[in-house]
């Protein structure tokens, strides 16, 4: 740009350049000066705080403030198709997800305020005399004649009545129609399918595999939502896209929740009586499971009393008998005194959960919510 500028002052404007790099015609010219003197002169780019002439583009951080065109503004939309992948010892391919992204372009012009007047139509030469208009109906005059107080144009109404807007609404109208206007039209629609290999691998029966891939634009991308691996993910095109998943180390889970199930939970010879199953025994084989119970003495309504809470814990096995009187619970913060509670039969119920102890899953509390009122 700076060179063909400099062409332009050399070659076609010599008055121009003489003036710029003070060459004096009396005496021969050195040209090699002027040139000098020509690139000296700062060419700036299109100016106003919009434009950032050290770096020789927009600044993104003034472009409101810019009285020019305003550069454009592209997103995307985003679309997402989620894998998943259950227990199998062997390979699998996913089903194949189409994805498409639209680009959205925001266009931007400057409206300055006052606005321009809009341009004068050319009567072109010896325009003709046409008619004289005729008048048209006039306006109802208001009370105190046309243009004062009440008079609105010979339409009926008060000031904020049907057919008027108020000088608020007016002036936001003015304003809204002032400074950087802005229109969002969609462009481009980009258009990928994507489809997942999984090498073979084991997990247990409950855990399960998830991966997102997502288009946004012309760009797609993958992120694992859970995963009983660690996994080497490798991708190959660009518009059919495939992710070869390799697994590469086992990672610890959280426990199943169904694994622990309630059998009976009673009150039998003096005891709070809980048996409980589970179905993963052999799994967890040679581990132990923790088991946390808080008994809580029904109240009206909504107040209830915690009497307390304890915790078994116990080699894994098929099925759990636990048995507790009030005595044995650990007093927790929500420990109510229910002593002086001169009410008839009183209700029980049982808060409890559990977590698996070992390297298989991870030490994760599962909620099991609450047991049936029992009658003590």
């Amino acid at each position: 740009m700076t060179n063909r500028l400099i062409a332009a002052l050399v070659c076609l404007g010599m008055t121009s350049a003489a003036t710029a790099a003070e060459i004096d015609f009396n005496k021969s010219v050195d040209i090699t000066k002027a040139i000098e003197q020509a690139t000296s002169v700062d060419v700036k780019g299109p100016g106003g705080p919009g434009w950032d002439n050290n770096h020789g583009q927009w600044d993104h951080n003034n472009f409101n403030n810019y009285p020019g065109p305003h550069p454009n503004h592209i997103s995307y939309s985003r679309d997402c198709h989620t894998f998943n992948f259950g227990p199998s010892g062997t390979g699998m391919n996913s089903e194949v997800a189409n994805l498409q992204s639209v680009e959205y372009v925001q266009e931007c012009h400057y409206v300055p305020d006052p606005p321009p007047p809009p341009p004068q139509p050319n009567p072109g030469p010896n325009p003709q005399p046409g008619p004289h208009p005729q008048p048209g109906p006039q306006p109802f005059p208001g009370p105190h004649g046309p243009g004062g107080p009440g008079d609105h144009g010979g339409q009926p109404g008060n000031h904020g009545g049907p057919g008027h807007r108020s000088l608020a609404e007016a002036a936001a109208d003015e304003a809204a129609t002032k400074g950087m206007q802005c229109n969002t039209i969609p462009g481009d629609v980009f258009r990928r399918t994507a489809q997942l290999t999984m090498a073979p691998r084991q997990l247990l029966p409950w855990e399960n595999d998830s991966f997102e891939v997502c288009a946004e634009g012309p760009n797609v991308e993958i992120r694992t939502l859970s995963a009983a691996y660690s996994y080497n993910i490798n991708q190959t095109g660009s518009y059919d896209v495939r992710y070869d998943v390799t697994p590469l180390s086992k990672i610890a889970t959280a426990p199943d929740h169904n694994g622990l199930s309630l059998g009976e939970f009673a009150f039998k010879d003096g005891k709070f009586v809980m048996n409980i199953s589970d179905m993963w025994a052999s799994i967890y084989a040679g581990e132990k499971v923790s088991i946390k119970v808080e008994l809580v003495k029904d109240g009206f309504l909504f107040f209830n009393s915690s009497l307390g809470t304890k915790v078994f814990t116990l080699d894994a096995s098929n099925g759990y008998q636990l048995s507790f009187v009030e005595g044995d619970l650990a007093k927790t913060k929500d420990f109510v005194d229910t002593r002086g509670d001169v009410r008839g039969p009183k209700k029980y119920f049982v808060k409890w959960g559990f977590s698996r102890v070992g390297n298989i899953s991870t030490q994760e509390y599962v909620d099991k919510g609450s047991t049936a009122k029992i009658t003590q």
